[in-house]
């Protein structure tokens, strides 16, 4: 009883106010634009506006007001990319209005003069992509939108170079770096928008593969044109590891950490809210680190936004992801009227601006003119504590459950069924096997041989019989079996991304306590011997 006390408590997010400051308006609305911070000041860059129609301008923000600039290109969902010089590539977007066809166009953008000129081209016309800087200046690229896909580069040359096809042509992917001259891509959603049944990972350089995470875990489609704001890692350290959202179904969110080519969720504190006391909350916007003080956001809005009845408000969950398990702060705003959603950029102050957007779901005829700071960097670091529920308010909710516990308790025993029909529902079954499945994809308990059934009802404050008969219920199997599938998941990972190592390491690594038990389980899972599962990849 202690255990789900402790557990009830811990899973709540704390909540705190979040100040949003209106700026000046932007001279052009717009939608489908890039947004960067550089040399100081966040640019607005192409899209289109109201109408749907492509504009070639941009705007950068200096002394409290926007100043309006001419562009080569609308470059209208195309992308960008900040280089080591200080310079930006933008690149594609749609040919014409309405969001029609796509193009080949370079442009470079000189923060230093605030000019555009027209570079060069695409190895192939593009819209919905992503880019990523990589190394000394290179830039990948990839995605596209009713049109087929492939990997390029950018050298700094005006002709990108095509590198290799994609097993599958994607729309908005993400691009990760894996090492300084490496990256990996992969997404959720096809061309058309229509998701795959299997997500393959393509490799910049090497083969493609599958992550075991993303059979129950989908990653989010960024929006087009983000670029990189995900990392967290040190690349004089080599340490390339970033963050992206992950949903199962529609009601349950994390962080999953991709270091290398390991995927993992991310430990926190309590689950990524879906919900506020207003309303359901839309987390549309991509992970944004701010690695000088360790945290992460992302942005989400109201139920309903914009009708009368929706919920007005900006939340952003804050992570901060150095600790483990990382704290979650849930930040929220008072109701904002006629703001646009779009991709937050992180200012040099540490706070985060959203500028112009769409206004209406699937409605790209009317784009947003306003701007707002949040106010999420005043403070170099976040007192949680202040932001917790005050300590007399969580002895009396800790009062009331234990009040509430020690009456059921004695309920159920002067009411106690008969053995036979002491069973959980298929609800109750359901919502079990979703925290045993949550539990062992954060902490990865089945890397451990001595894991047992008892162990996983500690944890979740369960108890043994409740767990085994869940999964039984809903998998099928026993709890070994149900363990031994994740065990042999990560191993075909190590066999995968590291052929040279002995079986030996790979067994024992993965949480088997023998040879003989790990050979059994994997032919049971796969069909085949690790020989002959490895020879096939």
């Amino acid at each position: 009883m202690t255990a789900l006390l402790v557990s009830l408590l811990l899973t709540v997010c704390p909540t705190a106010p979040l100040q949003v400051e209106r700026l000046p308006d932007l001279n052009v609305p717009r939608l489908g634009h890039s947004v960067f911070c550089v040399g100081g000041e966040v640019v607005a860059a192409g899209g289109h506006t109201t109408g749907f129609v492509p504009t070639q301008t941009a705007e950068y923000y200096r002394d409290g007001q926007w100043h309006l600039i001419e562009t080569a290109y609308s470059h209208d969902h195309g992308g960008a990319a900040v280089m080591p010089s200080g310079q930006v590539l933008l690149f594609g977007g749609h040919e014409q209005a309405l969001g029609i066809g796509q193009t080949f166009t370079l442009e470079l953008y000189d923060p230093a003069a605030h000019s555009f000129k027209g570079y060069g081209c695409l190895e192939r016309k593009r819209c919905f992509a992503n880019t990523l800087l990589i190394d000394s200046g290179r830039i990948v690229i990839s995605g596209n939108w009713y049109q087929d896909d492939c990997i390029e580069l950018y050298d700094g040359s005006r002709q990108c170079k095509f590198v290799k096809p994609v097993t599958q042509h994607r729309s908005v992917p993400h691009i990760i770096r894996t090492a300084s001259d490496n990256a990996i891509i992969f997404g959720s959603r096809d061309i058309h928008a229509d998701d795959f049944d299997t997500i393959i990972v393509d490799r910049l350089r090497g083969e493609p593969f599958t992550v075991p995470l993303f059979r129950t875990w989908r990653p989010v489609c960024p929006l087009p044109g983000s670029h990189g704001s995900c990392f967290i890692g040190d690349e004089a350290r080599g340490d390339y590891t970033s963050l992206i959202q992950v949903l199962r179904g529609d009601s349950l969110m994390a962080i999953a950490k991709v270091t290398g080519e390991d995927f993992s969720l991310l430990p926190t504190t309590s689950p990524i809210p879906m919900r506020s006391q207003w309303s359901r909350i839309c987390w549309y916007a991509p992970v944004v680190v701010d690695r000088s003080r360790g945290r992460a956001y992302i942005v989400g809005y109201g139920e309903n936004y914009p009708d009368d009845s929706g919920d007005h408000r900006f939340y952003v969950a804050a992570i901060d992801y150095q600790s483990t398990p990382a704290p979650v702060t849930l930040l929220y705003s008072e109701p904002v009227d006629s703001a646009g959603r779009w991709y937050p950029v992180l200012t040099d102050s540490g706070d985060l601006m959203v500028v112009g957007g769409i206004l209406q779901q699937n409605n790209n005829y009317e784009a947003a003119s306003t701007v707002f700071l949040l106010h999420v960097g005043i403070e170099k670091t976040m007192e949680l504590q202040e932001n917790r529920l005050p300590l007399w308010l969580w002895i009396a909710i800790a009062s009331l459950l234990l009040l509430a516990a020690i009456i059921m308790t004695v309920i159920l025993r002067r009411r106690r069924p008969a053995p036979s029909l002491l069973h959980h529902t298929d609800t109750g079954d359901n919502e079990l096997m979703e925290r045993i499945c949550r539990y062992m994809d954060e902490q990865q308990p089945y890397l451990s041989s001595e894991l047992k059934v008892q162990d996983v009802a500690d944890a979740l404050g369960s108890n043994r019989t409740y767990v085994s008969n869940c999964i039984k219920n809903t998998r099928g199997c026993s709890f070994t079996q149900f363990v031994n599938t994740y065990r042999v998941e990560y191993a075909q990972q190590l066999l995968r991304r590291h052929p040279g190592k002995k079986i030996s390491e790979i067994w024992t690594a993965s949480g088997f306590s023998s040879e003989s038990s790990f050979f059994r389980a994997f032919k049971t899972v796969t069909g085949k011997t690790p020989k002959d599962w490895t020879a096939e990849k």
